[in-house]
């Protein structure tokens, strides 16, 4: 239970050996006001609490009786509320020079480990709370950054970000929990305006929120897509590409045969690449063979970082 002031005044005068006169002495008081704070009947002018604090060596919240812990708990709930930089690093220090006294203390063996496992229990919580806060937080202000272009950019897609923002937009949707929002409006305007741009998007939003089969079963080919899909060409090819994205993630051969040979006719080099790194968890035996072969004989041709290039010849078993 916490501590009134007077208590904790008294409490701490006793663990050092201090009499009620020496601390009056020190504040020129009399002994009778000291002693009336320790019992409960009234309490220290806010001006002599620094003065308080300084006598007896603690901090002003540990003379109101507030544990560094509680101290933690209202530094985050500070956060929780403002949600500014300043509030979140001063946070996450309390949080790490808790950890860093409680880690310190449990390897000193102390007899009270069972409360201190549990303090240090408490504190990775609340750091946990801290970094999803953070990051809803971080998607938030990404939101209303994508939010401000595509209305800025609203009738010119010749902008060169036009696509990409929007695309972005779309799935910053999903991480601040208005997915379903977002695809309802996506798949409204597929079926008001179809084209490259709208199908695009709704394929995306539905390949980030991994709905896959429900991707595969909008394109069909006789279908309002397939006027959009076919025929196949350089400009609906980012189409095609999540296309066989999605269908190598539900593991969906039968598309990716339908289709596969004709889209990676119309790749670059690059982009064939790309589709052939989804097909790995796709095939088997002398079908995936193929595929590791042909990657093998694109990998020269192709720019990717050494460390990239090193991974990638792991994994189709070519490290020398």
């Amino acid at each position: 239970m916490k501590l009134m002031i007077g208590e904790k005044i008294g409490l701490l005068r006793k663990e050092r050996n201090i009499t009620q006169t020496e601390l009056a002495e020190y504040l020129f008081l009399t002994p009778q006001t000291v002693s009336r704070w320790e019992v409960g009947n009234g309490a220290p002018e806010i001006t002599l609490l620094p003065r308080i604090a300084g006598f007896f060596g603690v901090s002003i919240d540990e003379l109101f009786g507030v544990t560094a812990l509680q101290r933690t708990e209202d530094l985050v709930a500070k956060y929780s509320a403002l949600r500014d930089d300043h509030s979140f690093r001063e946070a996450m220090e309390s949080i790490d020079s808790q950890l860093q006294s409680v880690g310190a203390c449990l390897k000193g063996g102390g007899e009270d480990s069972v409360r201190l496992e549990q303090e240090q229990d408490q504190l990775e919580a609340e750091k946990m709370h801290m970094r999803v806060q953070q990051g809803r937080e971080a998607f938030q202000r990404a939101f209303a950054i994508a939010d401000r272009f595509v209305k800025r950019t609203e009738g010119n897609p010749a902008h060169p970000w036009y696509l990409p923002m929007r695309l972005q937009r779309d799935q910053l949707c999903c991480d601040i929990g208005r997915g379903r929002e977002a695809l309802a409006e996506r798949k409204k305007e597929f079926a008001e305006r179809p084209s490259e741009i709208t199908l695009l998007r709704y394929l995306s939003l539905l390949g980030y929120r991994q709905e896959y089969e429900e991707m595969l079963c909008i394109c069909k080919t006789e279908g309002p897509a397939g006027k959009v899909l076919l025929p196949l060409s350089k400009k609906n090819l980012p189409i095609w590409q999540v296309l066989i994205h999605g269908a190598a993630q539900a593991s969906r051969r039968d598309f990716i045969e339908q289709h596969g040979a004709s889209v990676l006719k119309v790749c670059s080099k690059e982009e064939e690449f790309d589709l052939l790194m989804c097909l790995l968890n796709v095939y088997e035996g002398e079908k995936l063979a193929g595929v590791k072969r042909r990657m093998r004989n694109l990998l020269p041709e192709i720019s990717l970082n050494p460390y990239a290039v090193d991974k990638i010849k792991e994994r189709i078993g070519e490290l020398s």
